[in-house]
């Protein structure tokens, strides 16, 4: 058995500075992979882009963390993408993909998210010969204006060497849609992290209800702050409801929806936020309520469950088969029955208080970065064939 030490990049249109919850899971994916013995280097191939396709140009081609991971960017032409898609959809040079491929010479180039195709066939194209290819397409349902992904998401997983599942539901989706042979297909949760906790704000007489996700359609907060709005009549103490995360559009809407509170409720928009503000909000909440339209896995819901906030959302996408404990699950956009368990986890501390320490108890146990790193080297090991007997 070769002991050679494995090279990793990662391949995502977005990154630091931006960290969206794809761009999170990389990030603390690598900065785990780093301290395992049979990884040498880890490198984050990325645009000079933050979601959704906003040009920095200011960022520079090369970046090395504290903790060691080289970011490699690239610059796209024309700078302002057209907004049809939520990757950048312009000219990256692939002489420049090509030196940077070179410069890191990955043994492994790992698929992360399905939708930047420019960069992941260029890199195939570079390096099939050469290294590994690993696909976590984290899979969402494709709207009509985006059924042509399919076919692309088709091929990548035909030419990836395995292909990773967030859970035993989107497994099924993929070997369906993508048509992923079981023989590639693997299932490795994403891991969650305890953002530095500090002591709660103390005025308790104040429930705080936090969402945290990008301002748009598909994170559901215009059906959050209605639903909100019917239920705090029914509160007994006095209320706020934080809608933490970068605005995608319509935020007019959004806040003309947020107008017509009573003078015991509040809802405050904080904007993109980074981890030591986020984290501030997490330890001044009480529950954590997000009514995505569909979540692959959910990585805040595991964050909120750390800092022991239950979670109330509904039955969509892994939710169900994931949040198992720590958490209340209503059915899909089922307004009353929303509105029910809004008031009961606001008006009864206790039984709040229980349900958090739970989610943190489950949350701890079931999902460890340093589990999925593990998982993650042994899959890049068994597909490599310089681990191969």
């Amino acid at each position: 058995m070769n002991n050679k030490e494995l090279k990793i990049l990662f391949l995502t249109p977005y990154f630091r500075p931006y960290l969206g919850g794809i761009e999170r899971a990389i990030e603390q994916l690598a900065l785990h992979l780093i301290n395992q013995p049979d990884i040498s280097e880890i490198s984050v191939l990325t645009t000079k882009y933050s979601f959704p396709r906003v040009p920095h140009p200011e960022w520079q081609d090369r970046e090395l963390t504290p903790e060691g991971v080289s970011i490699l960017r690239l610059e796209g032409f024309p700078r302002k993408p057209p907004p049809i898609y939520s990757c950048p959809l312009v000219w990256f040079s692939p002489g420049k993909i090509k030196r940077y491929l070179m410069e890191c010479d990955p043994d492994v180039i790992h698929f992360v998210g399905d939708g930047w195709f420019w960069g992941h066939i260029w890199a195939w194209l570079y390096r099939r010969k050469k290294s590994t290819f690993i696909f976590t397409p984290s899979y969402h349902p494709l709207p009509r204006t985006k059924f042509w992904l399919k076919g692309i998401n088709i091929l990548i997983s035909r030419i990836a060497d395995a292909v990773v599942s967030l859970s035993k539901m989107e497994n099924t989706i993929l070997q369906k849609d993508y048509h992923v042979p079981n023989y590639k297909q693997h299932i490795i949760h994403w891991g969650a992290n305890s953002l530095p906790t500090r002591e709660k704000e103390p005025d308790a007489k104040q429930v705080t209800i936090l969402c945290v996700g990008r301002l748009g359609k598909h994170k559901g907060q215009h059906w959050l702050i209605d639903t909100y709005n019917k239920a705090s009549a029914k509160f007994t103490s006095p209320s706020r409801l934080i809608l933490a995360g970068g605005y995608e559009g319509n935020i007019s809407l959004l806040e003309q929806a947020a107008g017509n509170m009573g003078p015991n409720n509040q809802i405050i928009f904080t904007g993109e936020l980074d981890d030591e503000q986020l984290s501030k909000w997490y330890a001044r909440s009480d529950i954590f309520v997000l009514f995505s339209r569909y979540e692959a896995f959910g990585l805040v819901y595991f964050e909120a469950m750390l800092n022991r906030l239950p979670v109330l959302t509904h039955n969509v996408g892994a939710n169900q088969e994931l949040l198992l404990h720590g958490s209340v699950i209503v059915p899909e956009y089922n307004e009353h029955a929303a509105i029910n368990e809004l008031v009961t986890l606001v008006n009864n501390q206790e039984y709040r208080e229980s349900l958090g320490e739970e989610a943190r108890q489950y949350a701890k146990k079931h999902f460890s970065w340093d589990s999925a790193a593990q998982q993650y080297v042994h899959l890049y090991k068994s597909r490599n064939t310089s681990f191969r007997p």
